[in-house]
């Protein structure tokens, strides 16, 4: 795929990976429709930033725990302001810890909507949109989707049924629409961990070191570049997934 004047949707990505793999679209030539939940001061500064490229970029608030009303929204959204999107970056997710005694049906609920409803239907959306022309869709998921550990219940699961989204709307939506998955790992510390307990998670890799934002943002693109690569999940956690 050539990068440059294509427009992409990122979801999340005024902070965080989305943040990331947002600039370095808009450093590839990508015109950028931001989402976001809340993050009213990171978006007008992401949006500036990407501008500051040369593209275009604009934003939109919406809520993903209301799947489809949210899908409808973003491309209504982007597509008056930016055109036909032919990207979509599926990065934004909730991420809470519980067990199986102590998640609620509130969030089960919750972690569905918007780590794997949202992406569904945003999927549903931009293939729509996109009518007869190629596009890419990438989803965020996580390594545990894979190879869970207990921990993160609702989380968990809500990841591994986005792994195996990823893969059935892969042979759905060939051979125009190619979607992948790519699977951080110790990339950015969580919600209230400290930065030495996220540095002990480097111990948990063959590397032996943490990752940064920007490695999952090159693979994105790596994927977005690639026209024979579909339905595959993209581990980069430096080999936690082997442990």
């Amino acid at each position: 795929m050539i990068l440059a004047g294509a427009t992409a949707v990122v979801t999340g990505g005024a902070v965080r990976i989305g943040r990331e793999i947002g600039r370095h679209l808009a450093k590839a030539g990508v015109n950028v429709c931001v989402h976001y939940n809340s993050s009213n001061t990171e978006v007008a500064e992401a949006v500036e930033e990407f501008q500051a490229f040369g593209v275009r970029a604009t934003s939109i608030s919406a809520d993903l725990s209301l799947p489809v009303t949210a899908a409808k929204e973003i491309f209504d959204h982007a597509n008056q302001a930016l055109g036909t999107v032919s990207v979509l970056i599926n990065s934004a997710a909730i991420f809470e810890t519980g067990r199986l005694a102590d998640t609620s049906e509130a969030d089960w609920d919750r972690h569905f909507n918007i780590n794997l409803k949202a992406p569904f239907f945003l999927t549903q959306s931009f293939a729509d949109q996109l009518g007869d022309q190629d596009g890419h869709v990438i989803n965020i998921v996580d390594w545990r989707g894979e190879k869970p550990i207990p921990g993160h219940a609702a989380y968990t699961v809500s990841k591994a049924g986005l792994v195996a989204q990823t893969k059935l709307l892969a042979q759905e939506l060939g051979p125009g629409i190619q979607v992948n998955g790519i699977a951080p790992g110790a990339i950015l510390a969580a919600s209230g961990e400290s930065e030495d307990d996220f540095q002990r998670r480097a111990k948990l890799n063959p590397l032996k070191r943490t990752g940064s934002a920007a490695d999952i943002a090159e693979a994105a693109i790596y994927l977005l570049k690639s026209e024979f690569i579909t339905g595959e999940i993209m581990n980069v956690t430096g080999g936690q997934q082997l442990s």
